[in-house]
């Protein structure tokens, strides 16, 4: 008798058939996948059109207060009537802008002994064919994988602006998106390469937590009481001064500083060389401080720093031995003055 044996053509036909109708499937799986992931890209990426500006009147504005100062203000600004700005958008093609006014977004460098401190707003003219192109652009297809975006999550603070034409009528543009969902101000760009043809200012009062919030110095100041702490082991990098009349009984506020030496001035560098102060009576008749943070045991804490412009020409802390002041850190000080 034969012998039998299974049919290999057969069974490779079988698995070949199975194999196929698997790779079929996998690949029509892909396939949906593939148009159904595309097809979300297209609905979550397509960009909303934008709307055209309204067009009112330059009464209606008035530049907005700086970053966060609302928050810190002595008295409320001056109140005025205006109507309701018109709604931002793209330029009219019908509006030919003969000037912008862009407003500072950050108050200036000095504050009085009042607390007033000032913001401008500036004037741009010339041809503005081109920062309307950019104001006007579409905007960018949003990407839905967002890893190259992290980047960008500390957006500029916002920029209040608006172009005004020749019949003194104005328009809020907006921005184009970009890819991220950030503002593209390429627009505003183009503006601010344009001859700046006026200014005006204006002002504002800072209440005392405004003045430590901005000038990183605090215009309150009581007498600091020499401790064993050594001051060479705080990182002292001051970015703002207030200054004090100490002529009389006690100490008076006499304004604050943003500090920007010319030129540069290391502090820490030159506090690891200083020595400890010597006896001396002598009392100062003008005072600068300014703040730093430290530990102090378990604490994050801010300490007042002391410099004496005069008299005993020293640096003191409450807790802290005072050092000698260099010559070097008072004239770089009185050169940073307004």
């Amino acid at each position: 008798m034969a012998t039998r044996f299974p049919n290999r053509r057969g069974a490779q036909t079988k698995g070949g058939t199975l194999a196929s109708m698997i790779g079929r499937r996998v690949g029509l799986t892909i396939f949906l996948v593939v148009t159904a992931a595309l097809a979300s890209y297209g609905v979550l990426s397509t960009p909303e059109s934008r709307s055209v500006a309204e067009i009112g009147s330059a009464d209606q504005f008035v530049c907005a207060l700086p970053q966060d100062v609302g928050g810190y203000l002595a008295a409320p600004p001056q109140q005025q009537a205006f109507l309701p700005r018109p709604a931002p958008g793209t330029v009219p093609e019908e509006f030919e802008p003969v000037t912008a006014v862009v407003c500072d977004i950050g108050i200036g460098d000095h504050v009085a002994a009042d607390g007033t401190v000032t913001y401008v707003e500036r004037r741009y003219a010339g041809d503005f064919d081109a920062a309307v192109r950019e104001l006007n652009r579409p905007p960018t297809r949003r990407s839905i994988f967002d890893a190259h975006c992290l980047a960008s999550v500390l957006a500029a603070a916002p920029v209040d602006m608006w172009l005004l034409d020749a019949d003194g009528r104005a328009v809020q543009p907006s921005y184009p998106r970009g890819d991220c969902g950030l503002d593209n101000t390429l627009g505003l760009a183009e503006i601010l390469e344009l001859p700046e043809v006026g200014t005006t200012e204006h002002q504002v009062r800072l209440d005392t937590a405004g003045i430590a919030y901005f000038f990183s110095c605090s215009p309150v100041v009581s007498t600091p009481t020499p401790g064993l702490r050594s001051l060479l082991d705080l990182t002292l990098t001051p970015s703002g001064f207030c200054h004090f009349d100490n002529a009389g009984a006690s100490p008076e506020f006499a304004g604050a500083d943003r500090y920007a030496p010319e030129p540069y001035l290391d502090w820490n560098a030159t506090l690891t060389d200083l020595e400890p102060a010597g006896p001396c009576n002598q009392q100062a008749t003008s005072l600068a401080t300014t703040s730093t943070q430290s530990n102090i045991g378990d604490e994050y804490v801010t300490i007042d720093i002391h410099i004496e412009l005069d008299g005993c020409r020293r640096i003191l802390a409450d807790g802290f031995t005072p050092l000698a002041a260099p010559a070097a850190y008072i004239d770089s000080i009185n050169s940073a003055t307004h």
